[in-house]
């Protein structure tokens, strides 16, 4: 049967891939002609999250010159054309200027609902004076990123035929570049410099505003001085980053809080005013230096200067705020919660105050954050644990009804990479649960957050339970924490129902632990999957073979051993197990004469595999995973190679990544694939739906192209996003599971000297996995013994948790179709869950207002389960 597949819907670009056509042909541009433009303060302020910042230098043409335009005049602005006018505009301003007086401002909009990537075309003989190009050697271009974040140029040259050639350049923050072409790489693009349409400038959009300068358009014959041409336009590049606004505002928060310092008999007024007295002169130091700045490293070391220092005072102000609540002691205790992050370092934390309150379903784990917060001082030897747990009468609980836990949150040195695609911060951030320490040593400018973990029993009372958490510090009176805990009179399945196909790779384990021998291996190998499970991921391969799943080698992949799955029967209970990867690298599209050859290997091992499985009773739940991402050509390769395994195997279920997001529709697959795993991205529910109804089953899965506004657990994005994706947005979108492509990327030659996170509260580890991007296939990390969590596994537990305790209402509403209208309405609506998500674009990183939905859940399934 056809299923109708709806027009494909416009994809988000991540960086453009070749020119694009205008959506409009032109757009009026106004013309600015103050000499200085001040951005908005908001736009300095937002550098605080970004530390570090890139520093390249760049390009100068020293030669004769042909102008094509310098933008000096109104007129020059004939033939500009945006491709989103609606979100973006061009103007001419003299706040920036690389020759002459002016240049083209291109502003884009901070946003996620243009599905438009942002670009703006000059167009030859309106914009950019006509010349004969071939006559000189270089096509010069300057471009300068006035944003405190980093990104990509780039420029494409195109005629009137539709070729291009594309070039791109790394912009730094409030950093000039040169773009410099050779005309005759133009011309070998298959470029026709006679009949030239336009030149297009475009970087990719961000969730902030984002503004290039563009300016100094030439042809010439001599190569740019890069360093030369950067340093002539920094000071108006100190303009535009307007520090005098921004040092008033830091100086205005300072003077808050030497109003809050309190009585000078207090233990800790000296040293609280130490530190803001310290940062008043740093800022007067700053001010001072305004004048002297004409040189690219100074601009640089100004753009790292500027965001620490603006993102002290507010940190500093929230340690007085809450020094004035808890003035006893050299520290003071907070609480955030664990689906947010509290950062050692530099920024603020997003305080739930100082009684914090934890509602759970029964069978649940839940978490809340408590902030070490010290006065200025040193804090040393800081330990933290749990000395009650007590029920609702007042009385000690056992474990098996309410349980509690307390560890120390560890920090990782973080540089985000191009895939986080929104501002992240650079430097200490909080991930690994270190279980491990039992004392730290809290630095006088830090916080030391710990995670408080309580589990409540499938036969808990439901009621109010309470908490206690002790913190003491060398030479200081102990603090103590009281959460409130609330459980619900709902029980969760202890297993999700949302299934998971997520690699993990034991080799890479065994390398990091120099375990060699046989028993070793296994005995770690089960250690690591208790942890997966008890994290409610069960173990898998989708990748079968004990070596590199990125490149395992035409001998080393195999079916999973029967003696494997029914271990993880026995000990988890299956759902699921990938039984074979049929690796696309083994055939080679162009020559499909030698496919049969490969396929007949991988049937013969399946038919020795699937005997296996069929006589130890778990042949039931084996699948094919095979032809991870694959396009173009390899779509006629997989048909062929799925129908061939099909015709041998007709009831075993194959599942793809495929690059397919009609689900086989346009490509004929809809008869040998069974479950279909789309990138979120690509995911479109309604066509889905349409699959579903011929008996096919969708999953989705996100990887390192999944970035911003979309779901991910890089380290540092909000660990809401992994509760979010694994649980509601899920759940909304109807998928039937999740697959991920790594647990533990940790390849040896990548970990440098610290091969586990065995050291300090501040670990060594680096935290990049795959093309310098943190978290992307790592989302736990080897301890000393064993598995260490994060804080970004836990909310992943979390959401499936929270998927589950969907079912329960979506169950309790079949099983209540006679209650009022009204409640049935109430509980459709929470089930919806549209308050906090409305599809993998948007969706709330609030966690009060996750907390609220899902106590809205929670009170539905209770009225519906009194009818």
């Amino acid at each position: 049967m056809q299923r109708k597949v709806p027009p494909l819907a416009p994809a988000l670009p991540v960086e453009p891939t070749g020119p694009v056509e205008p959506t409009t042909l032109t757009t009026p541009v106004e013309p600015v002609e103050t000499r200085r433009v001040r951005p908005l303060l908001a736009l300095v302020l937002a550098a605080a999250l970004v530390l570090g910042l890139l520093t390249p230098g760049v390009a100068v043409a020293a030669g004769p010159a042909v102008l094509l335009t310098g933008f000096e005049h109104e007129a020059d602005l004939a033939g500009v054309t945006l491709a989103d006018p609606d979100h973006d505009r061009a103007v001419r301003t003299t706040a920036f200027a690389s020759e002459g007086g002016a240049a083209l401002q291109f502003e884009m909009a901070g946003t996620a609902d243009s599905a438009v990537f942002p670009r703006v075309w000059l167009a030859e003989g309106t914009t950019l004076a006509e010349h004969d190009w071939s006559a000189r050697t270089y096509l010069q271009i300057g471009v300068a990123n006035i944003a405190p974040t980093p990104t990509t140029l780039y420029i494409v040259i195109r005629d009137t035929t539709g070729r291009y050639l594309q070039r791109e350049l790394a912009g730094s923050a409030y950093g000039y570049r040169v773009f410099q072409i050779r005309t005759a790489d133009i011309t070998a693009a298959g470029v026709d410099l006679d009949h030239l349409r336009h030149i297009q400038v475009s970087s990719a959009r961000s969730a902030q505003p984002r503004t290039l300068m563009v300016d100094n358009v030439r042809l010439s014959d001599t190569a740019i001085n890069e360093t030369a041409e950067r340093e002539a336009v920094v000071p108006d590049l100190v303009e535009l980053v307007d520090v005098p606004a921004a040092l008033d505002a830091i100086d205005a928060e300072l003077a808050k809080g030497q109003a809050m310092l309190g009585s000078e008999d207090s233990p800790s007024y000296a040293p609280m005013k130490a530190r803001l007295d310290a940062l008043v002169d740093r800022s007067a130091a700053v001010r001072g230096s305004l004048a002297t700045i004409d040189t690219v490293a100074e601009l640089d070391e100004l753009l790292v200067t500027l965001p620490e220092l603006a993102a002290k005072p507010a940190r500093l102000l929230q340690i007085l705020a809450l020094r004035q609540g808890q003035p006893t002691g050299m520290f003071g205790l907070d609480s955030a919660d664990s689906m947010s992050l509290v950062y050692p370092k530099d920024l603020t934390w997003p305080s739930t105050g100082t009684k914090p309150v934890l509602e759970l379903a029964r069978g649940e784990t839940e978490h809340v954050q408590t902030v070490v917060v010290p006065y200025g001082v040193e804090l040393t030897d800081v330990s933290a644990r749990v000395i009650a747990v007590r029920g609702p009468q007042g009385d000690a609980v056992p474990e098996e009804t309410l349980s509690a836990t307390v560890a120390p949150i560890g920090s990782l040195f973080t540089t985000p990479s191009a895939a986080y695609g929104r501002p992240t911060y650079t430097g200490w951030t909080p991930d690994p649960i270190r279980d491990d320490l039992t004392q730290v040593d809290v630095p006088a400018g830090d916080v030391q957050p710990y995670l408080i973990s309580v589990g409540s029993g499938a036969d808990a009372v439901p009621g109010t339970y309470q908490v206690d958490v002790v913190v003491q510090a060398e030479g200081q009176p102990a603090q103590r924490l009281r959460v409130t805990v609330k459980v619900w009179p709902v029980t969760l399945q202890d297993r999700p129902e949302l299934r998971t196909a997520f690699q993990f790779t034991p080799w890479l384990v065994y390398d990091l632990y120099g375990i060699t021998d046989p028993q070793q291996q296994s005995a770690m190998r089960l250690k690591y999957w208790d942890f997966l499970a008890e994290h409610k991921i069960q173990p898998d391969q989708i990748y079968t073979t004990a070596f590199d799943p990125a490149d395992p080698g035409p001998g080393e992949l195999r079916p999973q051993p029967v003696e494997d799955i029914v271990l993880i029967k026995e000990r988890y209970g299956l759902t699921q197990f990938t039984a074979m990867y049929l690796w696309s690298g083994l055939l080679d599209p162009d020559e499909p004469d030698t496919w049969d050859a490969q396929i007949d290997t991988w049937i013969s091992q399946l038919e020795v595999a699937m005997a296996e499985y069929e006589k130890a009773g778990v042949a039931d739940k084996a699948v094919v995973y095979g032809f991870d991402e694959s396009t173009g050509p390899m779509l006629q390769a997989a048909k062929y190679t799925f129908g061939r395994i099909k015709e041998r195997f007709p009831e075993l279920p194959i599942m793809t990544t495929l690059r397919d997001d009609t689900f086989g529709e346009r490509t004929g697959l809809t008869e040998v694939v069974d479950i279909w795993v789309p990138w979120i991205e690509g995911y479109r529910k309604e066509v889905a739906e349409a699959a579903r109804a011929e008996g096919e089953r969708i999953w989705w899965y996100h990887a390192i192209s999944t970035n911003h506004p979309q779901p991910n657990w890089f380290n540092g994005y909000p660990p809401i996003d992994a509760r979010m994706l694994m649980g509601p947005m899920s759940h909304q979108a109807n998928v039937e599971g999740i697959l991920y492509y790594a647990t533990n990327r940790w390849p040896l030659g990548d970990r440098g000297d610290q091969l586990l996170v065995d050291d300090g509260i501040l670990s060594a580890w680096n935290p990049a996995t795959y093309f310098g991007t943190a978290g992307d296939g790592s989302i736990f990390y080897p301890g000393p013994d064993g598995p260490m969590s994060s804080l970004r596994l836990e909310n992943v537990r979390d959401g499936l948790e929270d998927y589950n305790l969907m079912q329960e209402l979506k169950r309790a509403l079949a099983a209540h179709p006679d209650a009022p209208r009204g409640l049935v309405k109430r509980g459709e609506q929470a089930l919806g869950a549209r308050d906090i998500v409305t599809d993998s674009r948007h969706f709330t990183e609030d966690p009060t207002q996750y907390r609220a939905w899902r106590r809205e859940v929670a009170r539905t399934i209770g009225l519906l389960q009194k009818f």
